[in-house]
């Protein structure tokens, strides 16, 4: 719908910060910064943390006590983390601003997308609690995984918001509905076992007081070897909608963007396994393997049935 061109635009914004918090996230945890803030929601018992430890609190200690890579104050940990959280709560004024606008212009012809919106802030708050979580559990390695999933939820109901507030496009192909539909589920379980796959990191890298990078994925076994089948089985499916996608106009922009995201995404997979699991690749692959899936559910919507 023409008329629905800057609402979709909205909700694409929207959809832009949560990959920022998701990229935030990421960095937050391939730096070792996620006790850099250790309480919360303040920051060392601040509103805006300290600059240079002569601005700590004079019981300092005891935040200090609770970090497992530092134990002295760390000014780049502390930003690091403290910026992952401005990352969200912007997110959260976002959404808001679009629980006002789709309720405006919505609530009367397509109360779905109004209440979708709604949803959005639910995660929000439900993503804060996790986050009082993990700090409370000292970062915990389960707690941390959980933290991702409903960020994941968020994207997909943008993309179904967007979707709604379209139209009414509708293509008819089984065999890609049914191909559509075989990789979204592939590649959202490698993603779980990703996360597994990353725990596995997480706890050697700890032990080994994240040093010896070489030796970090010595411990991730059978995980490893089965996120790494699911890679290419999830690739391959991903260039045959690409490849289908070319009969469709529709769907051109889509497959085109979900072949770019799995090439660098492959790419960046086999730079964490071949290059000792640099810092740099991290966010980058987990920022695409969301992207990916983000791209699929999107592309699947084109099958639903639709009033």
């Amino acid at each position: 719908m023409k008329n629905n061109k800057g609402y979709v635009r909205l909700v694409r914004i929207v959809l832009l910060f949560i990959f920022v918090v998701i990229l935030a996230g990421s960095v937050v945890r391939t730096t070792h910064s996620g006790m850099g803030c250790p309480d919360w929601p303040t920051c060392f018992g601040r509103i805006i943390p300290p600059m240079n430890a002569g601005q700590l609190p004079k019981d300092y200690e005891k935040y200090l006590d609770r970090q497992d890579i530092d134990h002295t104050f760390n000014a780049f940990h502390t930003w690091v983390e403290y910026i992952n959280r401005l990352c969200t709560g912007v997110l959260g004024f976002v959404i808001i601003g679009l629980i006002v606008v789709s309720f405006r212009k919505f609530y009367k012809t397509r109360p779905s997308i109004a209440w979708l919106s709604v949803g959005l802030m639910v995660i929000v708050v439900i993503e804060s609690l996790l986050g009082w979580l993990i700090v409370r559990s000292n970062l915990h390695v389960d707690t941390v995984t959980i933290h991702l999933l409903p960020i994941f939820v968020m994207a997909g109901i943008c993309v179904l918001m967007i979707h709604k507030a379209e139209g009414s496009y509708r293509i008819q192909d089984r065999t890609l509905k049914w191909i559509s539909t075989i990789a979204l589920i592939l590649v959202f379980i490698q993603v779980l076992i990703g996360t597994q796959v990353r725990t596995s990191v997480d706890i050697t890298s700890k032990a080994l007081k994240y040093l010896e990078r070489e030796k970090w994925l010595s411990n991730t076994g059978v995980i490893l070897t089965s996120h790494e089948l699911l890679a290419w089985l999830s690739a391959f499916a991903c260039v045959f909608l690409f490849w289908r996608s070319l009969s469709y106009p529709r769907l051109q922009k889509l497959g085109f963007l979900l072949l770019v995201l799995v090439i660098g995404e492959m790419a960046m997979g086999f730079t964490l396994v071949k290059m000792d699991f640099p810092a740099f690749a991290q966010p980058a692959h987990l920022v695409l393997g969301s992207a990916i899936l983000v791209t699929i559910f999107s592309y699947r919507l084109y099958f639903r049935k639709r009033k």
